[in-house]
């Protein structure tokens, strides 16, 4: 299924889980969720390039910049994996291992607040 690149209201709903894989990476969907949402003046709570995302972009040797002007575009998701896969995919191991690894019980309280299904 292709995603589009519409703004979720996070006023009313949550982003997509930090697991959600897309093209083998993870914490994108979230990204991408939480940036639009800012972007469209409906991010509620949630902060777009919180700590743990800036870990990922950082890891991924992808600037906040660059992600938020992707977005700003009207990347879909499958766009902005391609974009990783073009300009990171060498880190991809590691962007990955940070997210879903070294930052596991953050991501297991995330789903359980949030109410995403248990990986």
């Amino acid at each position: 299924m292709s995603e589009t690149a519409t703004a979720p209201d996070l006023s009313k709903t949550v982003p997509r889980s930090g697991r959600h894989m897309i093209s083998g990476w993870s914490w994108i969907a979230r990204l991408a969720d939480k940036v639009r949402a800012e972007q469209a003046g409906k991010a509620g709570e949630y902060v777009a390039y919180c700590p743990l995302s800036m870990g990922f972009l950082n890891r991924a040797g992808i600037s906040r910049e660059e992600f938020d002007r992707e977005v700003r575009a009207g990347k879909t998701d499958e766009q902005l994996a391609e974009h990783f896969e073009k300009h990171a995919a060498a880190r991809k191991e590691g962007a990955n291992r940070f997210v879903l690894e070294e930052m596991r019980s953050h991501l297991d309280d995330q789903d359980a607040e949030e109410g995403h299904a248990k990986a």
